[in-house]
């Protein structure tokens, strides 16, 4: 891997502050295996006299094990991609977030969550909750972990996951049930996943969009829930990024060595995971790779014949998966509907035709901000409602903003980022439909390209910063009115004594309202260009 971070350092001489590790043989690792060690034992200390899973010592040293092997991990990742001082602390941000995140949780749902299993057990996600724990049975059990992949356990649909997991059960912790080992797993795919996706964006894009884009990454708060819990997610995106290097070393026929090994280890893994993922995520990198490479073939009936191919690999996809996906999205929009009063009343009050697009359109907008500020619940599950929709909502209007304004982009990036707009579009489409407006699974299955939308949200937010676009203005305006007009909404939900307003009624008030502010800023803009 390049450097990917730290621009100015890639030119520092040797011996000065960047090369923190001199090539000098064994000797030289010794010094940073103790303090990754340290560490380890220490942080792993602290998660098991916080979350106290069998014997203190027993636990510190599993945790310092695998917390030391994801150190090292990450350690060598960083030197290959530079050994830049930022990308140092983004990884470090990355890892210590999510485990102290999942951390926090596993004990706290317990004293401030509600009295149900799933939380008792510390677990946000039910899915989680269910597969670690038959994990934890399958890990007891002296059967061999290969029935993870049989219908016996039915609480992964793909056995991956739940392989993995009661293999580190069986052979690290057989003395006690120690879901935090999973967590350590989680939070280190997601910091391994930074230099890789950074390395994918510089190359393209440039040191700063690439170094915003890791950023969005590292801070990103639906990234750092999955990163801190029990789900498959976090190893997607990992293995996404890794992908995504890949290909982009391919394009420049650079360290194919590394490269094509690490592209083949990766889609086995995503296959091993879910290989209804890899699907989608493989055919969209192998996309992007044809439209780049397309640019060389000269012949047009070999052009025609990679895009007839394309084509029909398309349709067979999207005939697997349709069964696939209306049932889920069946399944998911009857949990919505009768999960939801309030959306039960929208949906009878609508005509037929407009039941589909209100709820596709719904769970786009999930986690709903405004109903997140203004619905009571326990503090602790309050918070994490509104952490999560605090960073859809920052997110979404840099994703609206790079849709409209990409056509500006630099010749050399606009048919990249076009791509990448389109197939995150495309895939939160897809998201939605498949999750039926669900408040949990829209954004856990949007999250997955969350690599490709953080470089979206990167590029837009540099644009808008560098040219001053007042149309980024006016966007963040259409979503502060749209917030503070639901959250009132909202409010006649849940205090009986404020009168209610009709939906249809607001909805026209945000359509009249964002009218207004176009229509203003297109008249400013017909005097003055809107940069600057």
């Amino acid at each position: 891997m390049d450097s990917v971070a730290d621009g100015k350092n890639r030119k520092t001489k040797p011996g000065g502050k960047r090369l923190m590790l001199k090539r000098t043989g064994w000797k030289g690792w010794v010094p940073v295996t103790l303090i990754i060690a340290v560490f380890s034992l220490v942080l792993s200390a602290v998660v098991q006299g916080i979350l106290k899973a069998g014997a203190f010592w027993r636990g510190t040293l599993v945790g310092a094990w695998l917390i030391f092997l994801a150190g090292l991990a990450m350690f060598l990742v960083w030197r290959k991609a530079g050994r830049g001082k930022t990308l140092a602390w983004m990884m470090i941000a990355a890892f210590i977030l999510r485990l102290a995140f999942g951390v926090f949780l596993a004990w706290g749902l317990p004293q401030f969550g509600y009295e149900e299993p799933t939380q008792q057990a510390g677990f946000v996600f039910f899915d989680a909750f269910r597969r670690d724990g038959s994990a934890w049975d399958l890990a007891q059990s002296g059967d061999p972990l290969s029935i993870a992949f049989s219908d016996e356990y039915r609480s992964d649909q793909y056995g991956g996951l739940l392989w993995m997991s009661a293999l580190v059960y069986r052979v690290l912790s057989p003395d006690a049930y120690r879901p935090g080992l999973i967590l350590i797993l989680s939070a280190a795919a997601m910091a391994l996943s930074v230099p890789f996706l950074m390395q994918f964006a510089r190359r393209r894009l440039g040191d700063t969009i690439a170094l915003w884009a890791g950023w969005i990454l590292v801070l990103y708060p639906e990234g750092i829930l999955l990163g801190a819990s029990q789900m498959r997610e976090p190893f997607y995106i990992l293995l996404f990024c890794i992908i995504l290097w890949a290909a982009g070393h391919w394009l420049y026929r650079t360290k194919l060595r590394i490269a094509l090994p690490a592209a083949a280890i990766s889609t086995l893994a995503l296959f091993f995971l879910s290989y209804r993922m890899t699907i989608p995520v493989v055919g969209a990198v192998l996309m992007w790779v044809w439209l780049e490479e397309s640019r060389r073939i000269k012949k047009v009936w070999i052009k025609a014949a990679g895009w007839a191919a394309i084509a029909l690999i398309a349709g067979v996809g999207l005939n697997l998966f349709r069964e696939w996906l209306i049932a889920a999205f069946n399944w998911d929009s009857y949990l919505t509907v009768h999960g939801s009063g309030m959306v039960q009343y929208l949906l009878e009050k609508m005509p037929t035709w407009a039941r589909l697009p209100f709820i596709v359109a719904y769970g786009m907008l999930q986690p709903v901000l405004p109903a997140a500020l203004v619905a009571p619940a326990p503090w602790i599950w309050k918070s994490l409602a509104i952490f999560r929709a605090v960073g859809w909502y920052a997110l979404l209007p840099l994703l609206v903003y790079g849709l409209f304004r990409v056509w500006k982009a630099k010749p050399e990036q606009k048919r990249l980022l076009i791509f990448i707009i389109l197939a995150s579009c495309a895939w939160t489409l897809i998201a939605s439909l498949r999750a039926g407006g669900d408040q949990w699974d829209n954004p856990r299955y949007r999250i997955i390209l969350l690599p490709w939308m953080a470089v979206i949200g990167a590029w837009g937010l540099h644009y808008a910063i560098q040219t001053r676009d007042r149309w980024f203005q006016r966007i963040l305006i259409l979503e502060g009115v749209f917030v503070l007009i639901f959250a009132g909404w909202y409010l006649t939900r849940y205090f009986p004594g404020i009168p209610v307003i009709d939906f249809l009624f607001i909805s026209l008030v945000i359509i009249m309202i964002g009218l207004v502010v176009l229509f203003i800023g297109w008249l400013k803009d017909r005097n003055k260009p809107p940069f600057g």
